[in-house]
Parts: C-alpha cells; structure tokens; sequence
C-alpha cells in the first residue's frame, strides 16, 4: 500500500510559492528604487526578511522529500519532467512576449532563451535546481551514513559558518565611527570569517531538509511562532538600517546565503511541519492539484507580474501607495499563476502518455 500522502508537504509547497510572489510584488512595484526611510519602509523590510524565505523554503522541501533516494538510472529519468515543464513554459512566455509586450521574438532568440535558462525570467531557479538534482543522490550519501543527531548538527553548523554566518559578521566597517550611523554611506566592509563559499548556500537548506526529516525541532508551537516573530522583526529591522537614507542596499545579510535567512527559514519551515488540520478528501485533492502545479506556476508567475504591474504602476503613481494592494495583486498574481500552471500540467499530461504511446508501439 503507498504512503499516505502528507498534506502539510503540500501546504510548505505552496505557501513557497506565495512568499516567491509575495518577494517579487518589491521588486515589480518599485520598492528597490525608493529611499529607505518612514514607517512604511521599515515594515516592508521587515516584509521582505519574511518572504525572502521563498527559494529557501523549495530547497529545503526538496531535501526533506528527497533525502533516501539513490544513485540509478530511473532516479535521473526523473529529471525529465522538470525539464518539460520548463520547455512548455518557455513556449508560453515566447508567445506572450512576442504578442503581448511586442518584443522581437525568434526561434534562435528562444532556443538561446531555453538553454541559458531564460525561458522565463525566473528560470534561474531550473538552473540551480538541475545542478542540485545532479548532486542529491551523493548528498544522501553523506548524510544518511552520519553517525547520530551530534554529527548532523555539526554538518549543519559547519555549513552554516562556512555559508551563512559570513552575511552576519563579514558586513561591518569597524574603521569608521561615522559609518555606524550611516551603513548605507559606505560598502567598504572588514572581512573577519572567509566568505568563499557563499554561493553553495543550495547544499545548506537541502541538508537542513534532510535534517529536519529525521530529527524534528523541539519547539513547542507557541515559541515556535514567537521565534518567528522576533527573529523576521529584528532582522528585518536590521536590514531598514543598513538602507537607511539610501535606496535598498543588496548585501550577503540579506541574501538567500545569509544566516539571518537561514533561521527564519528553519523555524518557519518547523512550524509548518507541525500545524494541525482537519483533513477531508477534498481538501486533500485540491492542495494535490495546487501543490503540484507549484513548479510551473512559479516559473510563468513572471507574465502575470509583467501585467498586474504594469496597471497597478499605472494607476497609482507614488510606489509608498502602491503597498496597500500588495495582498490584492499577490493573490490574483497566485490564483493566475496557479491556474495556468494547472493547463500547464495537462499538457504534460497529455504529451507524456503520448510518449508512452509511442514507445509502446516502438
């Protein structure tokens, strides 16, 4: 009999899915190209050290779903729907580029689009994704002959140094009385740890998923969400003053690799585990059906931005105005998304059971 399917894995999916819209309604809405200062740019930061979790959150999924599978041949066939999905959204985005933005459109411009992972604009994360696909069967190797609990912790402490602990000390200018008033005046920081390795911060939240398979966080729900809600206020509060007076300033504390992310990240992602829902047959069909239309939402996710915000950047000129509607054009953004990415999968459908056809007739 097949494993029960968990529908907590489901609602991880998907509320991944909302915290990747809810972090590009920033970048779409002009919130990076405002001077960081007031009250209503203080809560967006804050806004932002919440939902930056988004890619953070899938990684972290795929190494608690992923974490007991091995090197074989039927394991990288799997691959292929991945990619497929990809292609097919390619398809759709070059088509609503060409026709609705009437922006030069080739087939050479596409097939450069499709293999540099620019289908989509969000078609970096397939990018990524296919490198640590490549690398889950030997990441389990590693993790599942460690020894006990004690040697996992290290392995997530050792990375968390190496990765993440860089974007909380490498990011101070302790030269300089004037630069702590000001952290926005100056991007000349003292290096105190190595920061080589910031790029790998993948490998991190896949092990943190794995982790959190075999050995749930001991948090009650209570201190859960409470340590939620003051690490996502401080550290969003941290990150209003290093842009305080400037535009939004980019740096490794705020970043998918930064430490302060990686915490949010853990307890959100523990908590979720942990949630108590009354299940019926139906919800569990529909958050199937969501769930599974995840992928392809998130990477066609981008023609609906490019739609919402042209209008909403229309009709409301002064971008502080603009954030009272964050919750509106994020849901009609996520139910678009969500919708066609649900077309999306019948066409999947439909050309893998004619690829079988054909096989069977080969």
């Amino acid at each position: 009999m097949a494993n029960k399917r968990d529908i907590k894995l489901d609602i991880i999916r998907i509320f991944s899915l909302l915290c990747v819209i809810s972090v590009y309604f920033l970048l779409n809405s002009g919130f990076y190209e405002e001077t960081v200062e007031g009250k209503k740019m203080l809560i967006m930061c804050i806004y932002r050290m919440f939902f930056i979790i988004c890619v953070p959150m899938f990684i972290t999924l795929t190494g608690y779903l992923k974490n007991q599978e091995q090197l074989s041949t039927k394991y990288f066939k799997k691959v292929s729907k991945v990619l497929i999905i990809y292609f097919i959204c390619s398809v759709i985005y070059s088509i609503f580029t060409k026709f609705y933005l009437h922006q030069e459109m080739t087939i050479k411009t596409f097939i450069r689009n499709l293999l540099s992972y620019r289908g989509t604009r969000y078609s970096w994360y397939i990018e990524m994704y296919l490198g640590l696909f490549l690398l889950t069967p030997f990441l389990n190797l590693i993790f599942n002959n460690l020894k006990s609990q004690k040697d996992a912790k290290i392995l997530l402490l050792v990375l968390f140094v190496m990765i993440g602990l860089c974007g909380i000390v490498n990011i101070y200018n302790f030269e300089s009385t004037e630069w702590w008033k000001c952290p926005s005046s100056d991007n000349d920081y003292f290096q105190i740890i190595p920061k080589w390795w910031g790029s790998i911060y993948p490998i991190f939240y896949y092990f943190l998923g794995a982790y959190l398979r075999k050995y749930p966080l001991n948090i009650s729900k209570g201190n859960n969400i409470l340590l939620i809600i003051l690490t996502v206020t401080l550290f969003g509060t941290f990150d209003y003053y290093r842009s305080y007076k400037s535009i939004y300033v980019w740096g490794i504390w705020n970043d998918y690799g930064s430490g302060f992310v990686m915490i949010i990240t853990a307890l959100v992602f523990n908590y979720l585990l942990h949630i108590k829902i009354k299940e019926t047959n139906l919800l569990r069909n529909i958050l199937k059906y969501i769930s599974n239309a995840c992928l392809g939402g998130y990477l066609i996710s981008c023609m609906f931005d490019q739609i919402y915000y042209q209008k909403l950047n229309g009709l409301v000129p002064i971008v502080k105005d603009r954030f009272i509607y964050a919750p509106l054009i994020i849901l009609i953004s996520l139910f678009s998304s969500i919708a066609l990415s649900l077309l999306i999968s019948i066409i999947y459908n439909f050309f893998s059971k004619f690829m079988l056809y054909l096989n069977k007739k080969i």
